[in-house]
């Protein structure tokens, strides 16, 4: 199921409802909120638990007049590529292709969380690269999480998505301990 979010509401998972903008970094909010301007994103890396999942729901909160109407599709990459997969027996016309085609021409914000956690074919490497260099040749916003750093990554998803990302993305990295477990 696709999670299309208009900024201005609260439609955002149970644990992630209490996420307040105001909780991020002065740092990370102005880079937000540059983003429409200079068309950069970001790339938020760092360990399991230090908060990459919180974050970006409480950046869905932003409450900027000049964000109005600006509409948000986020995806658990796994789960991204589970559903588009799941599809592939059927018809012509069918979820897959819809769901793709969505996501190929959504103009908001696309932000993939977990980036790097699905396990690698060459199917995930190709699904990313069309996903990734389309918004990146429209210099259309993104935001990804993940728990590589970007050298790691480009070992797992290839040097040309990686090369992209960096272009287009500023690099955060989220430090701390595992929050789930302190």
């Amino acid at each position: 199921m696709i999670s299309l979010i208009p900024l201005k509401t609260k439609n955002i998972p149970a644990r992630f409802q209490h996420s307040a903008y105001l909780d991020v970094s002065k740092e990370l909010r102005d880079k937000f909120e540059q983003m429409r301007k200079i068309r950069k994103g970001l790339y938020i890396w760092g360990g399991v638990g230090t908060g990459k999942t919180h974050l970006i729901y409480a950046l869905s909160q932003i409450n900027i007049d000049d964000w109005k109407g600006l509409e948000v599709m986020i995806f658990n990459t796994t789960d991204m590529l589970r559903q588009i997969k799941s599809q592939f027996d059927q018809p012509a016309g069918n979820y897959y292709d819809d769901l793709f085609a969505q996501i190929l021409q959504f103009k908001g914000l696309l932000i993939l969380d977990d980036l790097g956690s699905e396990k690698l074919t060459e199917w995930v490497q190709e699904t990313f690269y069309l996903i990734i260099n389309k918004r990146y040749e429209e210099m259309l916003p993104m935001i990804f999480t993940s728990n590589f750093k970007i050298s790691d990554l480009a070992g797992r998803l290839g040097d040309r998505i990686v090369s992209r990302i960096v272009e287009s993305c500023d690099i955060v990295e989220l430090k701390g301990v595992d929050r789930r477990l302190s």
